[in-house]
């Protein structure tokens, strides 16, 4: 009994020892701040700070790449004149480099010496970059022109900044939108005169695209037209609200007609040339048909079909301007089966969705016409629609038969493409649907811009457009902006 009591007792006192262990433990901690709530930063605080440190990472940046491009123009500097600073140059050497004198235009290397350097600044990645360039002076007093591989002359704007602009505008974004994007950390939005000299660079690349020998005759072409606004100037001047005296301009709405070539064995497709028009009349159809044509798109090298809507200008300049013989005009299925759409009345429907139901059962056996495999399964096809529907849709089997065998062109061009040995698809003779893809590239573009400035810029944010959406001839697997630079250096 007292054994059994006196362990109890033990077990109580280890008991109250562990909780009194507990409580000091609790004691110190609290002590020592471990549970303490501190004050927290606010938000004005917190911005402050950030700020201060992004003001020192860009300094610290600025500092990396000025002694960055430094060291490159440097040792291009001492690369060109092969010899080291504060080394006389032998003017009897003939060594030529690519470098020349302003006054003289001697290219020899002996007569050029180091003559200090002079401020410049560049956008690049993020920065605006403040650096000094080596100066280079020959031995008659002239200045030795220096081409480096870190800027061109006169450029404030990096290569790599040029390209994000260019991408930019390609993806329709307004030169104010641009700016922002490529914006220098240290230096705010990039001026829209500034973009708009990079854009304008490229015009002269939109300017070649018309001009020149095909370098592929498609079998097949595509052509159809969008509309896009632009200003022109009236004639008349005024004094805004800055005081300076300026055109005054005025919206102008235009038409932008688009040759697209087409590989039916390949399925590739590219565009071949546009036209600035008016309006789709034959004049504007003319001078486009006209300028390919000399360029080599006729019968003789390949051409077989062209595939359009049922645009009137069209089909009378078709007939004006000789492509050689053979080479048929097909009308866009899809344009005749919307037209047939539009055509249905259905007079006896008494609800509008019984007319909905009418109008989607005509176009779906008009369209079942041309899923016929040769010429006479879909004439057969056509007569029975025309029996069934010439009494209830009149309107509608009128505009099927309107030019009926326009729309069946492909099938002698499939068949002859089959005697020589050819499979071709008919899904790239028959519609211009291949051209839509392009043409919702082109009006998103247009859509964002609302209008353009000058032909200038129309013509080189087409290109860019195109470019970009891989609609120019460019090798698969290329960067379009590899080829863009090849293009411009090429220019």
């Amino acid at each position: 009994m007292k054994i059994r009591q006196l362990s109890c007792k033990l077990k109580l006192e280890d008991s109250s020892k562990e909780g009194c262990l507990m409580v000091e433990k609790v004691a110190r901690l609290h002590r020592h701040g471990k549970h303490k709530k501190v004050d927290r930063l606010t938000k004005a605080e917190r911005r402050a700070r950030l700020e201060e440190r992004r003001e020192r990472w860009i300094e610290q940046w600025m500092g990396l790449a000025k002694a960055f491009i430094e060291m490159l123009l440097n040792s291009e500097v001492q690369e060109l004149l092969g010899r080291p600073a504060h080394q006389w140059g032998d003017r009897t050497e003939g060594v030529e480099v690519n470098a020349c004198c302003n006054k003289c235009g001697r290219q020899h290397r002996g007569w050029f010496r180091r003559n200090g350097s002079y401020p410049r600044s560049l956008v690049t990645e993020g920065l605006v970059v403040e650096f000094r360039v080596p100066r280079v002076r020959c031995s008659c007093g002239g200045t030795v022109d220096v081409s480096f591989s870190v800027f061109v002359p006169y450029q404030r704007v990096s290569a790599e900044v040029a390209e994000r602009l260019l991408e930019a505008v390609a993806l329709g974004l307004k030169l104010r939108e641009a700016g922002e994007m490529t914006a220098p950390a240290n230096g705010g939005a990039l001026a829209k005169s500034t973009i708009e000299a990079q854009v304008l660079e490229v015009s002269r690349l939109a300017e070649g695209i018309h001009g020149g020998e095909l370098e592929r005759v498609p079998p097949v072409v595509l052509v159809d037209g969008i509309w896009v606004k632009v200003m022109e100037p009236t004639g008349e001047r005024f004094v805004d609200k800055a005081g300076r005296d300026r055109p005054r301009m005025r919206r102008k709405r235009i038409g932008l007609l688009v040759a697209y070539g087409v590989d039916p064995a390949s399925g590739e497709w590219w565009v071949l040339d546009w036209e600035r028009a008016e309006a789709e009349d034959t004049a504007s159809w003319e001078r486009l048909l006209e300028r390919l044509r000399g360029r080599g798109l006729v019968a003789d090298r390949g051409l077989k079909l062209i595939v359009s809507d049922g645009s009137e200008g069209l089909a009378a300049a078709l007939e004006m301007v000789d492509l050689g013989s053979g080479v048929r005009h097909q009308l866009c299925v899809f344009h005749k089966l919307r037209n047939i759409g539009k055509a249905v009345k259905a007079a006896l429907a008494e609800t509008t969705e019984e007319k909905r139901k009418q109008r989607r059962e005509v176009v779906k056996e008009a369209a079942a016409i041309y899923r016929g495999q040769d010429g006479s399964e879909i004439i057969k096809r056509r007569d029975e629609f025309v029996a069934k529907w010439q009494s209830e849709e009149p309107e509608a089997v009128a505009t099927l038969l309107r030019n009926f065998d326009k729309t069946i062109a492909y099938l002698d061009v499939v068949a002859e493409a089959a005697a020589r040995g050819e499979r071709w698809e008919v899904r790239y003779l028959r519609t211009t649907s291949a051209l839509e893809r392009l043409n919702r590239s082109l009006r998103e573009m247009m859509r964002n811009l609302a209008l353009f400035h000058s032909d200038l810029g129309l013509e080189a944010r087409v290109y860019l457009v195109l470019l970009k959406a891989g609609e120019m001839l460019i090798s698969r697997g290329n960067d379009w902006l590899e080829v863009l630079e090849s293009e411009l250096a090429a220019a």
